[in-house]
């Protein structure tokens, strides 16, 4: 399904590319491979739109969350298995340091196609976050640094994720006159808002925050005590639930974590990441039945 409608939606996206149905069968297939047991489910299928300096789109990309494992008890860890069907299937495999126990992470990359692999704490639950290359209809463009999907951040309003200055594309003047980007015409055209990075920080980006949401000073390695939630019976059912669900700012983009542990008499699936549309912090954790 892809996302169309709506504030943040890609209305007017065409439909899935050589490319998007590709990726989409190599995640799916890679997953059973390493996981023949317990079957991937296609969390939420989506879309980026790319844009220059007017509103339109100029291009677009398919991402795809495939879920797999996650049951209602703590299960062993899949992660070298899925890392090995990703080499094996000729990706280019690196995994990444986890700053939090229990949690894993790496990139796979095969071309211009790229995958995030996750897996949370003691529940079993792995993710795999792939997207496209950006395809562009019309204009022959480069690919961009960063879409709003895969920015480590919200995704600059000015520059749209290019990291430079869109005025003075890194030309010393404009029409004779100096351009306001971060390198004051002593280089290459930095955009002023997010200093040529392409996005900001959650921190940057507070102003944008809803001012109602309760989880703006909680810790990024912590995840902030919520109310528990019924009606699932195991952490993937949960996530894709919680995949479906939108921030007070309207954006469902969220790169989520999670963790199971038992708390007295029951299992707490905890799920927790930060808004890609205003950088809020979100959180839900559900109750699920002992096995």
């Amino acid at each position: 399904m892809n996302d169309t409608t709506g504030e943040h939606g890609d209305r007017g996206a065409p439909g899935a590319s050589p490319g998007a149905v590709w990726l989409r069968g190599e995640l799916l297939d890679i997953a059973s491979a390493a996981s023949p047991d317990r079957g991937p489910v296609v969390v939420r299928e989506w879309t980026d739109s790319v844009r220059l300096r007017d509103p339109a789109p100029v291009g677009f990309r398919s991402l795809f969350l495939i879920g797999m494992g996650g049951g209602a008890h703590p299960s062993p860890s899949k992660f070298g298995e899925v890392l090995a069907a990703f080499a094996g299937a000729g990706w280019t495999v690196r995994p990444h340091a986890s700053d939090r126990d229990g949690e894993s992470r790496a990139t796979a990359r095969h071309e211009d196609f790229e995958v995030r692999v996750y897996e949370g704490s003691g529940s079993g639950l792995l993710t795999l976050t792939g997207w496209t290359p950006v395809v562009y209809p019309e204009l022959p463009l480069s690919q961009p640094p960063f879409t709003l999907s895969t920015a480590p951040g919200v995704l600059c309003g000015d520059c749209h994720g290019w990291r430079i200055c869109l005025d003075c594309e890194g030309r010393p003047y404009l029409r004779y006159k100096r351009c306001w980007c971060a390198t004051n015409n002593a280089g290459a055209g930095m955009c002023v808002e997010c200093a040529g990075l392409g996005f900001r920080s959650s921190e940057a980006a507070s102003w944008r925050r809803p001012r109602q949401e309760p989880h703006d000073t909680d810790t990024e390695g912590a995840f902030p005590p919520v109310t528990v939630e019924t009606g699932h019976d195991s952490t993937l059912r949960a996530l894709t639930d919680v995949a479906q669900r939108a921030c007070t700012c309207g954006e469902f983009r969220c790169s989520w974590r999670n963790s199971l542990s038992r708390e007295g008499d029951r299992l707490l699936s905890r799920f927790g990441g930060t808004c890609q549309g205003c950088g809020v912090r979100r959180a839900y954790a559900f109750a699920l039945p002992l096995p």
